[in-house]
């Protein structure tokens, strides 16, 4: 069977509030029941890699032994349950011989060592649950709270489970999205939770405290795409990058790269929805503007964790502790930034389950034959360039603003000729030559040097700017040493801006955009929207 459900994590003050809801009153009334597992996977979590969850479960007296699968679109996910009855079984893996799962499992142990499964760490949870029936069919309400745990005795750790599933039993998936929506969110403030118990588990099996990294890889549309199949492509493989990574994060325990990761996959999703979208599209450009909205609240916290991992701060500050042994040597103070607050808000997770529910919309009934394809891209594509182009000429009259803005230019036209690289022109008939092919990958392969050039020379700036905000601070409240520190930060930093300065103009003046394919009258206002 499909399992059609989401999940959301549930702070503690909110955790007397949704305890009420679910369990209801009057007819729909809330049962309970103690849930132990035991999950199991290889040493080198094989399994966990493949997309997989094997557990046996102690369900009130019965026990059942459970297969769960991949979940592509964050809410779907192949599930096969066992029952075995109330005596205590061994995990025996062919009995999810007949399921899908069952035999792509089988294909995966195939490959690996005999008896190489292992229970790996367990689960005790309290699960209050209960139907609720809404406009679109019935969905189940499971309120889970107590403990995954690893280890026994001196070696046992502990994480402690709150969160909120809601399943779909009959009906549209339209019927979970709304609940989560119209509670979860608007109502509790919760947030959806991408990472499972099994992942969360395996975690705390290896003494983890964040979950690894979702990157976000290049995305290849190919030229026998439907603009729908090339929808769902763009939003499947940024949904781990961006909501998986912003789970991560909203637990409070995450690295930089968590955050850098989702940064670029909202880029690349925005950029592909901007490529999708026609002109009177509302709901692909509402998606793609949220998209652009979070990526920007998200700049000052990135900023931040970039400049502190820049390598030329290690080289300037050790320079500094040449030039004055005596003195203090540490970077300047920088304020927190609450980097998972700026996600729990309703309108982000709102944001973030459009996502979901788009993925896992009904397909749409057959376009006409002229509006399938993915001319509009190149259109697009078109005009991004002409529009960067005009600044690459003026390159050397721009000023710190100009050539932060071309960076993003450049950044988002790198997106979109990685989204569009094996899709065909108008000019093309339909297919690429070696010589196109080879062509492309030149032109790709210059914008991303000089937007790469560009954002090594943004870091010095900034490093620049914020080296002045301290030598005003500190000379305003008479702070000799810091004073004389800033000053230093200076002097060490005008002269690698400038030779950073000397290779982004070496790198943008050999991009040639020109002859990329002339702007189409067509796609309308494209040219007025912010890169991002």
């Amino acid at each position: 069977m499909n399992e059609i459900e989401l999940r959301f994590q549930i702070p503690a003050s909110q955790w007397p509030a949704v305890r009420r809801w679910v369990e209801g009153t009057g007819k729909s009334v809330a049962t309970e029941e103690r849930l132990q597992a035991s999950y199991f996977d290889t040493p080198e979590r094989d399994l966990a890699q493949a997309g997989f969850a094997l557990r046996l479960r102690r369900e009130g007296e019965v026990w059942v032994q459970t297969l769960k699968g991949a979940a592509p679109d964050g809410m779907t996910r192949l599930e096969h349950n066992v029952p075995l009855g109330a005596e205590t079984p061994a995990l025996d893996v062919t009995r999810h011989a007949g399921h899908p799962a069952g035999q792509a499992l089988q294909a995966l142990l195939a490959t690996l060592p005999e008896g190489a499964l292992q229970a790996l760490f367990r689960t005790d949870i309290t699960r209050l649950t209960r139907p609720l029936r809404t406009p679109h069919g019935t969905v189940e309400l499971a309120l889970d709270h107590g403990a995954l745990l690893a280890g026994e005795g001196d070696t046992l750790r502990s994480t402690p489970v709150a969160e909120l599933e809601i399943e779909l039993k009959s009906g549209e998936a339209r019927a979970v999205l709304e609940t989560a929506r119209q509670w979860a969110i608007e109502r509790f403030g919760l947030s959806l939770e991408l990472r499972t118990k099994a992942l969360r588990g395996d975690l705390l099996a290896r003494n983890l405290d964040a979950a690894p990294v979702a990157d976000s890889h290049a995305i290849h549309w190919t030229g026998d795409m439907t603009r729908d199949d090339a929808l769902h492509v763009l939003l499947r493989e940024c949904l781990e990058p961006i909501v998986g990574n912003a789970s991560q994060i909203a637990s409070g325990r995450h690295r930089p790269e968590h955050l850098h990761q989702m940064r670029v996959g909202l880029r690349r999703l925005r950029a592909g929805l901007r490529l999708l979208a026609s002109d009177d599209d509302i709901a692909l450009q509402a998606l793609a503007d949220g998209a652009g909205r979070l990526s920007r609240r998200l700049t000052a916290a990135r900023d931040a964790d970039a400049q502190a991992e820049a390598g030329w701060r290690l080289g300037m500050l050790a320079a500094w502790r040449v030039e004055r042994p005596s003195a203090a040597s540490e970077a300047p103070p920088t304020t927190p930034i609450d980097v998972a607050g700026l996600l729990l808000t309703p309108d982000i997770q709102g944001w973030m389950l459009a996502v979901i529910g788009w993925l896992a919309r009904p397909a749409p009934a057959p376009a006409p034959e002229e509006e399938q394809g993915l001319a509009l891209v190149h259109q697009h594509l078109a005009q991004w360039r002409a529009g960067t182009d005009k600044q690459l000429k003026r390159f050397d009259r721009l000023d710190v603003e100009g050539r932060h803005h071309l960076r993003r230019r450049l950044r988002r036209l790198r997106l979109a000729m990685e989204l569009t690289f094996a899709v065909p022109g108008g000019d093309d008939g339909g297919k690429l030559s070696r010589k196109e092919i080879e062509a492309r990958a030149r032109r790709l392969a210059r914008v991303h040097e000089a937007a790469q050039r560009l954002g090594a020379l943004n870091d010095l700036e900034v490093g620049l700017s914020q080296a002045r905000e301290q030598l005003a601070l500190a000379m305003a409240r008479g702070d000799v040493p810091a004073a004389a520190q800033a000053g230093f930060s200076l002097g060490w930093l005008r002269p690698r801006q400038k030779q950073a300065l000397d290779k982004a103009a070496k790198a943008v003046k050999a991009v040639k955009l020109s002859g990329g394919g002339k702007a189409s009258k067509r796609a309308g206002p494209s040219t007025r929207r912010k890169p991002d």
